[in-house]
């Protein structure tokens, strides 16, 4: 455990060589993590239900990250509920696409989209689960795997999230502003059946414009800013 101090005459200097600041004598200063994988190529691969396996495994962390955030505890059995991962896999909605997403020819990732025809409007994409691991966030990495995916399928886009899963709301934020500028908003709707939950954000964007993705490819898309999710 590191210990700071506002410092005095028996401490010795400060993390940077300053006073005021300092560690007590014999206790080590913080040292730097590894170094991170490789955040590129990202290729973006279309899963199957052959997929089941690698799918699931990555379904159950990104589970366990809601978790902190929704409040949710595992079954008895240690493992989360996925049902949109599980009508995946049972093809339960023929519109339902997943992709992997690999990095450095890595595992680092899935997407599930699914057709929203909701409101009258016809040939919309929902991106309803979106996770990328830990050692790849902030690195590039999830924005253009969610770039690429939306210029995949041109047209009106829709993302539903938490705005207590931090840095949801930011990362989404500049995804749309990504692919389309301006056009698109954010509003809150309530969860249905669940009154008592907090709303969920939406975010609609208008028109998301085309894009190269092939099936086993590299996600061409533009990456900026950092991840969150």
């Amino acid at each position: 455990m590191i210990l700071t101090s506002r410092g005095g005459p028996d401490y010795g200097p400060g993390p940077f060589g300053l006073s005021g600041s300092a560690y007590p004598a014999g206790v080590t200063t913080p040292v730097s993590g590894p170094p991170r994988p490789a955040a590129s190529p990202v290729d973006l691969v279309r899963a199957t239900r052959s997929d089941r396996a690698v799918l699931s495994n990555l379904g159950q962390l990104y589970r366990h990250d809601l978790s902190e955030g929704m409040g949710l505890l595992p079954n008895a059995d240690g493992t989360f509920n996925n049902r949109r991962l599980d009508a995946f896999f049972v093809a339960d909605d023929p519109t339902a696409r997943g992709w992997l997403i690999r990095v450095a020819g890595q595992t680092a990732g899935f997407v599930l989209t699914h057709a929203d025809d909701a409101g009258g409007h016809t040939g919309g994409q929902v991106l309803g689960d979106f996770f990328v691991v830990r050692a790849l966030r902030r690195t590039g990495v999830g924005m253009t795997a969610a770039v690429a995916v939306m210029r995949a399928r041109p047209g009106r886009w829709t993302v539903g999230f938490q705005d207590y899963n931090r840095g949801a709301r930011a990362f989404w934020t500049r995804v749309a502003t990504a692919v389309a500028g301006e056009n698109w908003s954010l509003e809150h709707r309530p969860v249905p059946g669940k009154p008592e939950l907090p709303p969920d954000s939406w975010l609609t964007i208008v028109d998301v414009s085309a894009g190269d993705l092939s099936g086993t490819g590299p996600a061409t898309a533009p990456s900026a800013g950092d991840t969150s999710r």
